[in-house]
């Protein structure tokens, strides 16, 4: 097979992937303004899942009862059997694919401007926090989810607490070893409700991209430690800090993607392919030289086949991430399977999608007939021509 590496099988705590590509979680605004399940977004997952994804994690869903407007929430049972029906959908669609979720506690913004920064948590709230992640954990698994992975990257509280930005002056802040107190503490507590035959993994910042901020250097200590602690995998990600988010209009409330960090989370187009694998190539390799072997999720910018194919040849991760291709193309997995890698639509990296995410807008790829939630099936045309040019006019 071309892309042998690709399609190999992978398996985490008894969990078998059949295969290497994991479908990375995106915030879709398909769930109500109170977080809850939609047809549409019970869709846009099937359609995912049926273009062959070796492992998908839906998007983050919140842990703490405070409403985030168009998230997923995951903060109390009521929403535990719309969440199995959710799982029950995908299943449907492709009964090979493992389901995971991405579970989150968020820090809280306003129009005014004001944004809540880890150093306005008191004592008392923490424990409540490490609570929060470990009773959504068992609502996951109740609702069928073969896996969760913990969501410690972005402008999100756990990663606040992990970053150089981290401002407290208690046993939460400071040094590096007391920045990962708290997100330590969620995750044994989140082990602890799994149990130690269900697989946990987290997500990451390999760079914050901001000052201050962590950097590479931080970030392998922060993976080694939680592969220290039996994570069973480690998903690099980079950037979408507040700290160098553009000053917000008026009324509105601050943009973690709207600075250099939010650039670096999402690489568009004039970055170069590949733009983050170097940051799991360097997490995994300090994770290894400590003598652990706990797999490596890269993602940023890998378009094509042959691109993640080279970097599974070259041991840079053992799991790749995609996220915009999968939503430019569902069908990526199942066309380059069959050797098929030419009829891939490929993704632009224009960002169309992650600035409807920034207005909190339903999320669609600009590569898609207008009105689509969910990618044609099958998704094999080019983009039309210009139909409305002048008789004898040449498109750009």
């Amino acid at each position: 097979m071309e892309y042998g590496n690709l399609f190999s099988e992978i398996n985490l705590r008894g969990v078998t992937f059949p295969n290497r590509i994991m479908r990375t979680s995106m915030v879709s605004g398909l769930a109500t303004e109170d977080g809850h399940v939609t047809d549409d977004l019970i869709a846009r997952y099937q359609r995912e899942a049926k273009g062959g994804v070796g492992s998908l994690v839906v998007e983050a869903s919140v842990v703490l009862p405070s409403r985030s407007s168009y998230n997923l929430r995951i903060s109390d049972d009521s929403f535990t059997k719309e969440l199995e029906g959710l799982v029950q959908g995908i299943r449907d669609a492709n009964p090979e694919t493992k389901i995971g979720i991405q579970i989150m506690h968020f820090l809280k913004i306003a129009r005014s401007g004001w944004r809540q920064k880890v150093s306005d948590f008191k004592a008392e709230d923490l424990p409540v926090i490490v609570r929060q992640h470990a009773d959504a954990v068992e609502r996951a698994l109740k609702a069928g989810f073969e896996f969760v992975e913990l969501h410690m990257a972005h402008a999100y509280s756990l990663s606040s607490f992990l970053s150089l930005a981290n401002d407290r002056t208690d046993d939460y802040g400071g040094g590096l070893n007391r920045r990962m107190r708290l997100p330590v503490e969620v995750y044994e507590a989140a082990r602890q409700a799994a149990g130690e035959n269900y697989p946990l993994g987290i997500r990451i910042n390999g760079e914050d991209f901001t000052a201050p901020g962590t950097t590479l250097l931080q970030s392998t200590q922060i993976a080694k430690k939680f592969a220290e602690l039996g994570a069973d995998y480690i998903s690099v990600s980079a950037g979408s800090r507040f700290e160098d988010a553009a000053p917000p209009a008026e009324n509105t409330p601050p943009d973690p993607m709207s600075g250099y960090s939010g650039h670096r989370m999402s690489p568009p187009w004039w970055f170069p392919d590949e733009t983050h694998v170097y940051l799991a190539e360097g997490v995994k390799k300090a994770v290894n030289q400590a003598g652990f072997k706990t797999p490596i999720v890269t993602a940023g910018k890998i378009r094509t086949p042959k691109q993640a194919e080279k970097i599974l040849q070259q041991e840079k991760a053992e799991i790749i991430g995609l996220c915009r291709p999968l939503l430019c193309d569902p069908d990526w997995p199942q066309k380059a399977f069959e050797g098929r890698a030419k009829e891939i639509i490929a993704c632009t990296a224009c960002n169309w999608c992650l600035e409807a995410d920034s207005r909190m807008e339903r999320v669609n790829c600009s590569r898609w007939p207008e009105g689509n939630l969910v990618a044609p099936a099958p998704f094999t045309k080019k983009m039309a021509r210009p139909s409305a040019l002048p008789k004898g006019a040449k498109s750009a």
